[in-house]
């Protein structure tokens, strides 16, 4: 169902407007509706162990507790931001070798994923959340216990290969249990808890790494981890299902539902699977998103993170706590403010398009909130004036702030986006998010600050701005083209059984 001509031939008999003569028809066929008269897309099987199925209150729960592992994967990487400077006296460093406590996270938090896609599309998300969520607390420990720097970017490691699963996965679970007519509300609640994990972290960060020692920024979150790690094996029941083959299963109970049972899926992970992430990034409407967003997700919230101790220090002459308030309120601020806007909002606008359509939902809808994402560029480019100028610190917050903003209504909108272009595929479609993100922002830890002691702030937040908005112009294309370009490259063949 997840191409256009499938999701045609079997909504074309749905009129603008639901009638009771419409639905009767519709009953008649057997095509399941959801509340507006719209058909459902993907369609619910009859099987009552169909995440589709669940009930409304579980089905938020998953969301929730999905959302909530990659909220403190990414948290996790970032309570240590304010103490860079700590951290860096403590273990004979340098500030910018300090700081790659936090991209070497990033780094493999994004390429691990595209190995944990393949795992999860056989033998279930349930096991690739439990071993992800162990791997990520024991290296939240190993960092928090290790006498070396090199025994901390050690344990930073296992911590990223841990939050590689929640940032590479999360997706694809929402578009398990929901479906595309309601999905962007909770991708929306998923990447909100994406893009705020580092920023509110360092708001903590700063009080805990004063108090209590830079040490604290590792324990505190490897004990959440921890914690996590308990509810996931009580509570979280497994999301992959194949509709095809749903007519020759048995009813699980929930204790069944909770243990392991081996595959999910009866088939064989083939050696090309692992490629099954890279093989999706030809597709216009995976790329040319994902290409924009690791530009967002870097110029509009973690060239703050990576400037923001330096700023504080010697721009502001912040302490620690204070340093933390300045680098997490701004963005957690203006992320929930675009989220406000993301999310639903675009649920509103793809549902409205499917009434006037014969009940298909175009995604390059979605793209309708492009506008929005302006607010980034804007916001960045701003703040490095504001840096420059030595304006007051509250004219450099409502920037981030700005920047924040834009940010968030432009992940909400890529992550919805591409998965409803390739709904089948999307543990791959978020793990190339993840990956371009991930790779991307690795590197800015090497060049945001040297670049902007050479040439000012205000010209480097500047360029950067600029790189993120000229980006914008093919998603402009996309909205304008992206439905014959999606025709044109066909639909992939993969995963017919999900």
């Amino acid at each position: 169902m997840s191409d256009h001509n499938s999701e045609k031939s079997n909504d074309d008999h749905v009129s603008n407007e639901a009638t009771p003569t419409d639905l009767e028809a519709d009953n008649r066929t057997g095509l399941k509706l959801d509340r507006q008269g719209l058909p459902l897309v993907p369609q619910p099987s009859d099987h009552p162990d169909d995440p589709l199925n669940f009930s409304r209150w579980f089905k938020v729960y998953i969301a929730v507790l999905i959302s909530g592992l990659a909220f403190i994967a990414q948290a996790g990487a970032a309570f240590i931001n304010p103490a860079f400077r700590l951290l860096a006296k403590d273990l004979d460093v340098t500030v910018v070798e300090a700081s790659y406590c936090t991209t070497v996270f990033i780094l493999f938090g994004g390429i691990l994923s595209m190995f944990t896609i393949p795992f999860a599309n056989v033998y279930g998300r349930r096991i690739c959340y439990i071993a992800g969520t162990t791997v990520g607390a024991v290296g939240a420990f190993v960092s928090a216990a290790a006498p070396t720097y090199g025994g901390v970017i050690t344990g930073r490691v296992l911590n990223g290969i841990g939050g590689s699963v929640p940032l590479g996965l999360g997706a694809a679970t929402i578009c398990d249990i929901f479906t595309q007519g309601e999905r962007g509300t909770f991708l929306g609640l998923y990447t909100l808890a994406v893009t705020n994990g580092p920023h509110i972290a360092p708001i903590a960060g700063g009080y805990i790494a004063e108090r209590l020692g830079w040490r604290w920024n590792f324990w505190i979150p490897g004990i959440i981890q921890a914690a996590m790690l308990v509810v996931l094996i009580f509570t979280l029941p497994e999301t992959l299902f194949s509709r095809r083959d749903c007519s020759t299963l048995g009813t699980k109970t929930y204790a069944q539902k909770l243990l392991f049972h081996g595959k999910v899926l009866q088939r064989k992970i083939r050696p090309r699977d692992f490629g099954g992430s890279l093989r999706m990034a030809q597709y216009a409407a995976v790329l040319l998103p994902s290409i924009w967003f690791m530009t967002a997700s870097t110029y509009g919230s973690a060239i703050f993170a990576v400037t923001g101790s330096y700023i504080g220090a010697s721009v502001f002459d912040f302490d620690l706590e204070q340093t933390g308030l300045f680098m997490g309120v701004p963005l957690t601020v203006g992320c929930m403010i675009g989220e406000a806007t993301a999310g639903w909002v675009s649920d509103w606008i793809i549902n409205a398009y499917a009434r006037r359509h014969n009940g298909y939902r175009k995604p390059e809808v979605r793209l309708y909130l492009l506008p929005l994402t302006t607010l980034l560029g804007i916001g960045t480019a701003t703040f490095g004036y504001c840096i420059q100028s030595r304006k007051h610190w509250i004219y450099a917050s409502v920037c981030m702030a700005i920047s924040g903003l834009g940010s968030q209504v432009g992940t909400t909108m890529v992550y919805t986006y591409a998965t409803d272009s390739y709904k089948p595929q999307s543990g791959e479609v978020g793990s190339v998010i993840n990956l371009a993100k991930s790779i991307f922002t690795f590197n800015i830890g090497f060049y945001a600050l040297p670049f902007s002691e050479a040439a000012g702030f205000d010209i480097s937040f500047t360029t950067v701005a600029a790189i993120n908005l000229a980006l914008l112009l093919p998603l402009v294309g996309l909205l304008w083209k992206g439905e014959k370009i999606r025709k044109w490259q066909g639909t992939p063949k993969d995963h017919t059984d999900i």
